[in-house]
């Protein structure tokens, strides 16, 4: 699959995306996508399709608070496909240093029930580095903060 990018979104493709969001990330983060985008700066998006034109897999890069930041969806149906692996090698060309937050528990439920699983171990095997004295706990996520740092 051909990853492509982007600096806006149509329409079409972010409300394709918040639904993607909706439905893979745990539910007490529902219609939190605009959040995310909202006063940024530097945004790229990266994204898959299926054979129909459907984004499947979705990734950004933003500046935010002046650190380069990132998010990344596939969904579950596409998952352990190389997607997300994809998504990572297409950011990391820019040779940028970026962080996100990652859910590091499997705890927390989607919109349908099904359990979230913590893709920290994902992560991890892409060359990320945690960032324990980084972490939020509130009443809408517990995550820990995950960076990449480009080999010199």
């Amino acid at each position: 699959m051909d990853i492509i990018q982007t600096v806006n979104l149509t329409p079409k493709q972010f409300e394709e995306i918040d639904i993607l969001w909706n439905t893979e990330y745990p539910r007490q983060l529902k219609d939190r996508l605009a959040l995310l985008l909202d006063n940024n700066t530097k945004t790229t998006h990266y994204y898959g399709l299926d054979k129909s034109g459907k984004i499947i897999a979705w990734s950004v890069l933003f500046e935010k608070e002046q650190d380069l930041r990132f998010s990344i969806l596939v969904s579950r149906k596409h998952q352990k496909q190389g997607l997300g692996s994809a998504l990572l090698t297409e950011m990391k060309k820019e040779d940028l240093v970026f962080s996100g937050w990652v859910i590091d528990h499997d705890s927390d439920l989607r919109s349908d029930g099904s359990n979230y699983a913590s893709p920290l171990n994902f992560y991890l095997k892409n060359a990320f580095s945690i960032d324990e004295s980084n972490r939020l706990n509130n009443e809408i996520i517990k995550a820990v903060l995950v960076r990449y740092q480009p080999e010199k």
